[in-house]
């Protein structure tokens, strides 16, 4: 009886009224507080940076952005040192100093291992030297003994071993054997054909 009657009594009443009061502008000033901290309702749309190098981005305009490279990937079709993707999209929207994640063209490019073509045919060669990211450059024809047949491979003028460390995309020039046909047709001892 007597814990029901301090329940209802004025004291209790008055003090319970007064925490409800100050708790609710304590709320009230934490809710506002957070608004003007988080920029409620401020946002800035996200331009497309998609082929621009980060000299070009990194002007003003973008001055409310942070940049962050995550990635590089080589790509001969791309100019080097430019955007490919970009982390949020374009017109995102976004807060302020929000952080850009960037995928670049390397302005380095990727390295990889001349295979061995010695003796496969032309149309293996071809398809040896693209799953390695290497181009087909100069096609020298020559008499030999195994017709449509790599007889050398050559960067630069210069007989290259298998396992060298190139550049992806760079030219490899073939010798390729002509067989017993060859011999027969002609008198030169090789006819040169650009692939490209």
């Amino acid at each position: 009886m007597d814990f029901f009657r301090f329940l209802f009594s004025k004291g209790f009443l008055k003090h319970l009224l007064g925490m409800v009061l100050i708790v609710t502008l304590l709320v009230w000033i934490v809710l506002f507080a957070l608004r003007i901290y988080t920029q409620h309702g401020t946002y800035y749309i996200v331009p497309d940076y998609t082929g621009k190098t980060i000299s070009e981005i990194s002007g003003t305009e973008s001055s409310r952005f942070e940049f962050v490279i995550i990635d590089s990937v080589f790509d001969l079709s791309r100019t080097k040192g430019t955007v490919l993707h970009q982390d949020p999209y374009p017109d995102s929207k976004v807060k302020e100093n929000r952080k850009i994640y960037l995928t670049i063209v390397s302005t380095v490019p990727e390295k990889t291992s001349m295979p061995d073509l010695k003796f496969l045919t032309f149309r293996q060669a071809i398809n040896t030297l693209e799953s390695s990211g290497l181009k087909i450059g100069k096609i020298l024809y020559i008499p030999a003994f195994d017709d449509d047949a790599v007889q050398q491979q050559r960067f630069e003028g210069k007989v290259i071993a298998a396992g060298t460390r190139l550049d992806k995309g760079s030219k490899i020039d073939l010798t390729v054997g002509m067989g017993a046909k060859g011999q027969a047709d002609i008198a030169e001892p090789a006819v040169v054909q650009d692939s490209m």
